[in-house]
């Protein structure tokens, strides 16, 4: 028998199984036509092959070959299977060899040992429903070949660590050139060029090393594999962090004050910087043109970014809504496979990744409204709340029937009035540097929560009458900071500024705060001598604004 067998007599090889069986040696036949063959077979693949392509060529061959003559030499389908498992065992310390250079290069190359490997299994036979070598149990089951998982440890080990080795990839090849590129003062569109390029090339690394990940990763292993991936997209977003931080630095303010770009009340201990000038100043150009790149950037960035997690949401959908595949079964360490997968809806959930389009709206912002904290900051200390009437010569107060807008007010007035010069030479930089992109204040009011104007509003004036009731808003918090309680002619100029402020605002077509028109009902109110608002807070119902504009409004020397 083992001489048939060496020589592939199939003839003589079923003539002395028979006897052998006959004599109750069944068993012994097919362990002798294993051993025999299997020695011979894995011989002929050790260390000959420089290629996975040539190793696998040659495997196929010989398990055609093989198949072959153990049926002619009437050997069960259980035969044809411990012969593949010996075959394949004897593989593996080849394809690892294969494995762990593809590794080295990344996972596009180990993708192709992959498919290397799907298409061998397939063109022997391994992974298909028709071999009832596979079959076990309940139609719905069906048990992993030990072939398999021979075939396929080299590869499971590699990808259960593959998407953190691909994370370290990017971060030194693509993310690391994107690093490097640094912004020059006024030259936002030099700037703008070389890093969008950058981050193009980032995000079609990190895609290309998605669509190969999620195809040779199993679906069990799937979601952690692209989250490692996807942190590179927070990567880049540190890039725009790190510049907001440097536009800070430069500009004299502090990253932590953006979360309060709407609230031009909020103390800054030095308003001396660049961000609290006129936008004529060279320093406060430069900041602005900055924070415009950055925009431009951070919008780039959030758009590939929807773009990526949604095709890696929809990749994970389709690998759970469909049957699990051997090979998958294989990777993923299992022994059994089932038709459905009992995952839940978490499951499919990719966690976004964090980026910085917000900050970098709220510094355009900051920027924008930052030449008005100075005037704003002095009202409470501001004389003119608690004068007093002038007197004549003769010691008579001299009637006063209405006051000019004061000294702060009216710089408030004319900062407004060149407020939207001033966006429009920011929108320009914009298209300046990017044509193709959204207009700055379409990109700016999506990211900032406080827009709350009207909707009849273009983009651009919507954006301007952020900042103007961003200004008002302060402005009414500035004046109950005032030490109470007004004087009856700082209740007159009270009622000019805010008129004035009104008046200003209304004239570029905003909508004035609620706050802003309620401080401007109860001066008029009040210098008209209505009693509403005089009325003392145990018998009205009033509001936490009310009450500190009742306290201004009620003088001594009403």
């Amino acid at each position: 028998l083992g001489r048939a067998v060496a020589e592939r007599d199939a003839e003589a090889a079923a003539r002395m199984g028979q006897l052998l069986a006959a004599h109750g040696q069944a068993e012994l036949v097919e362990t002798e036509f294993v051993r025999v063959r299997a020695q011979i077979g894995v011989k002929a693949l050790e260390g000959r092959y420089d290629d996975i392509g040539g190793l696998l060529h040659a495997a196929l061959a010989l398990i055609t070959e093989e198949r072959t003559f153990a049926e002619a030499a009437e050997m069960s389908d259980a035969v044809q299977e411990q012969l593949i498992e010996r075959f394949a065992d004897a593989m593996q310390t080849e394809i690892q060899r294969h494995v762990d250079r593809a590794e080295n290069i990344g996972a596009v190359s180990v993708r192709g040992v992959y498919d290397a490997l799907v298409g061998f299994c397939a063109d022997a036979g391994l992974d298909t429903d028709e071999s009832s070598a596979l079959s076990v149990g309940a139609a719905h089951v069906q048990r992993v070949p030990l072939a398999l998982h021979h075939l396929l440890e080299p590869l499971r080990e590699c990808v259960e660590r593959l998407g953190m080795a691909e994370a370290d990839r990017i971060q030194g090849g693509s993310l690391g050139a994107l690093r490097a590129v640094e912004y020059e003062t006024g030259r936002a569109e030099a700037y703008v060029r070389d890093a969008a390029r950058e981050m193009d090339c980032v995000f079609s690394d990190i895609s290309e090393t998605l669509d190969s990940l999620l195809v040779v990763v199993p679906a069990a292993m799937a979601r952690r594999a692209a989250e490692d991936v996807l942190v590179a997209v927070s990567e880049a977003s540190g890039v725009i962090s790190a510049g907001i931080a440097t536009l800070a630095d430069s500009a004299g303010f502090d990253v932590s004050d953006l979360a309060a770009a709407t609230e031009l009340d909020t103390p800054i201990p030095d308003l001396t910087g660049a961000a609290f000038q006129p936008l004529a100043n060279e320093d406060k150009l430069d900041a602005v043109s900055r924070s415009v790149a950055l925009a431009l950037l951070a919008e780039q960035l959030e758009n590939h970014t929807a773009t990526v997690v949604a095709n890696v949401r929809h990749r994970l959908a389709d690998m759970y809504s469909h049957p699990q595949s051997l090979i998958a079964a294989a990777l993923n360490g299992q022994n059994e496979v089932s038709e459905t997968m009992d995952l839940e809806a978490a499951d499919l959930d990719i966690e976004v990744p964090e980026i910085s389009a917000v900050a970098a709206a709220q510094a355009v912002v900051f920027l924008l409204g930052g030449a008005f904290r100075a005037p704003l900051e002095r009202i409470p200390a501001s004389s003119v709340w608690h004068g007093a009437a002038a007197r004549s010569s003769m010691g008579v107060t001299v009637p006063q029937f209405s006051c000019a807008p004061s000294e702060d007010a009216v710089e408030i007035g004319e900062k407004m009035h060149i407020l939207l010069p001033e966006l429009g030479q920011a929108v320009a930089m914009h298209a300046q540097c990017a044509p193709d992109a959204m207009p700055l204040y379409t990109f700016v009011l999506q990211h900032m929560s406080a827009c709350d104007g009207d909707e009849d509003d273009s983009p651009l004036l919507a954006m301007l009458a952020l900042v103007l009731r961003s200004v008002q808003r302060a402005f009414v918090r500035q004046v109950c900071c005032v030490e109470a309680p007004l004087s009856a002619l700082g209740c007159r100029q009270l009622a000019a500024d805010t008129e004035y402020i009104a008046s200003v605002a209304a004239s570029f077509g905003a909508m004035p705060d609620p706050d802003f028109a309620e401080l401007l009902t109860s001066v008029l109110r009040h210098n008209a001598e209505a009693s509403d608002i005089l009325e003392s807070p145990e018998h009205v119902e009033l509001t936490e604004l009310q009450r500190a504009l009742h306290a201004l409004l009620i003088h001594s020397d009403n």
